[in-house]
């Protein structure tokens, strides 16, 4: 018998994640904060190849690490909150160097960005493995340009305990040509940690309040 070890793989994590706890951010944990680090990629982004070296358009390469990515440690801060069944707000800040745009070396730029997104959990909540997709708009600078940009991305959480867990997402970032900001891939991973309550569980014997 032909097994499609792939597909099988994904199976199995759905029917585990589905027979564990409630660790998911959900009415009881309304708030996850997080601190990790970020990746920035402009060679994939819009097949410029007079700036990034790309002629075969979007999404070539898109994980060639040791030859595109920025990645010099810089941080990631975010912030989370629950707020109606499987949507959540977030809101995050990062910081990088600049030291390749696609196929050319450049000296650091500095890089910062602030995003706000709207995230939809692919899974019901009560869900360790936490898949979602996101959208939103931000503002993103290098060295003193700068504009804003609409992002749209997927992520995954997987809660390994009640309060802590690991997140990764990758965020498609767009700016009008007409700014001279090159559009690019952002990538980050994270450990999270959930808190607050919302109304409290059933049964507990508590009630807790925003």
């Amino acid at each position: 018998m032909k097994i499609n070890t792939p597909k099988s793989i994904i199976i199995l994590l759905i029917i585990l994640s589905a027979t564990q706890n409630s660790y998911s951010q959900d009415e009881e944990n309304k708030w996850v904060v997080g601190l990790g680090m970020n990746a920035i990629d402009f060679f994939p982004s819009n097949g410029i190849g007079h700036i990034t070296g790309n002629n075969a358009g979007l999404g070539n390469e898109l994980f060639n690490v040791e030859d595109h990515w920025n990645q010099k440690g810089h941080p990631k801060i975010n912030i989370s909150r629950h707020i109606w069944k499987r949507i959540s707000a977030d809101l995050a800040y990062t910081r990088n160097k600049i030291y390749n745009i696609g196929d050319f070396r450049v000296d650091d730029l500095s890089y910062s960005a602030i995003d706000l997104s709207v995230h939809y959990s692919i899974l019901k909540d009560n869900y360790k493995l936490n898949p979602y997709v996101l959208i939103g708009a931000g503002h993103t600078s290098i060295d003193d340009k700068g504009t804003a940009t609409f992002n749209s991305g997927i992520g995954v959480t997987y809660w390994f305990a009640e309060k802590f867990g690991v997140n990764g997402d990758m965020k498609f970032k767009y700016a009008d040509l007409d700014y001279p900001m090159i559009q690019h891939f952002q990538y980050s991973v994270s450990i999270v940690h959930r808190f607050g309550s919302g109304r409290g569980k059933k049964g507990h014997g508590t009630e807790c309040f925003e």
